[in-house]
């Protein structure tokens, strides 16, 4: 190996770690915004309060945000990466696919209670007055992220109709079952964590709402195996048992 080649290395070496330390050090930013606003709420975040709880010169957050709705949007990308995630592990669940749609929904319910400060950003990152001050950069990943979510749920209804266990009706689209499932379940887990109003309603716990709500929207689209004829108790047991293994 040449002196040239052995530079060169060294080189990508040295960029590979400022590159590692440059995303560590993001975390730490992203980690302690949460913090805060855990403490404080969000009204209360600021970038001096990030600086001073991790110890570096306000310049340096800069570096990596360019203002407190850009590090919004990095708390909500963080978020979404880890239900990604979670949503990706529920897709492997030993079911059918309707069973699957439903442990997608469990498990975006135990990702509102890991990251409470993420969903509650889910909308707030979506206004102007965030969209129009975080980093286009920022803003695109949200949107890959989201993409790749919404992908998972449409790749569940497409395996059913394949598998003949959908028969969608001439004049309704894939998109609006996948429009239907998102908005009822990101509804209900939203209104259970801030309406007030809801809290008075003497309705069912919110897994038995989802179990429930879900079901009803399925067997009304006659997607197989309906209510009826399946157990769902036990599928719901055992989504439980797959998404919490040590419990």
């Amino acid at each position: 190996m040449t002196d040239r080649h052995i530079m060169t290395e060294d080189a990508m070496n040295t960029q590979s770690r400022r590159q590692r330390e440059f995303r560590q050090r993001e975390q730490k930013f992203v980690n302690a915004a949460r913090d805060i606003i855990r403490r404080e709420s969000v009204s209360n975040l600021t970038m001096d309060k990030i600086a001073e709880l991790t110890e570096y010169a306000k310049g340096t957050v800069y570096k990596h945000f360019s203002c407190k709705e850009d590090i919004l949007c990095g708390l909500c990308l963080d978020g979404l990466e880890h239900l990604l995630n979670q949503f990706e592990f529920s897709t492997t669940f030993p079911g059918t696919c309707r069973e699957r749609i439903l442990c997608l929904a469990m498990s975006y319910k135990q990702f509102t209670l890991q990251f409470p400060e993420e969903f509650d950003l889910l909308i707030s990152c979506r206004t102007d007055n965030i969209r129009d001050k975080a980093s286009p950069l920022r803003m695109q990943q949200l949107d890959e992220l989201e993409q790749q979510i919404i992908d998972l749920l449409k790749n569940l209804i497409s395996q059913a109709i394949e598998k003949d266990d959908l028969c969608l009706p001439d004049n309704m689209k894939q998109d609006d079952i996948c429009f239907g499932l998102w908005a009822m379940t990101f509804g209900m887990l939203t209104l259970d964590r801030t309406d007030p109003t809801v809290r008075s309603l003497q309705s069912s716990d919110t897994d038995q709402l989802i179990r429930s709500q879900i079901g009803c929207l399925l067997d009304g689209y006659g997607w197989a195996p309906l209510s009826r004829n399946h157990d769902y108790d036990l599928t719901y047991n055992n989504i439980l048992a797959f998404l919490n293994p040590a419990s």
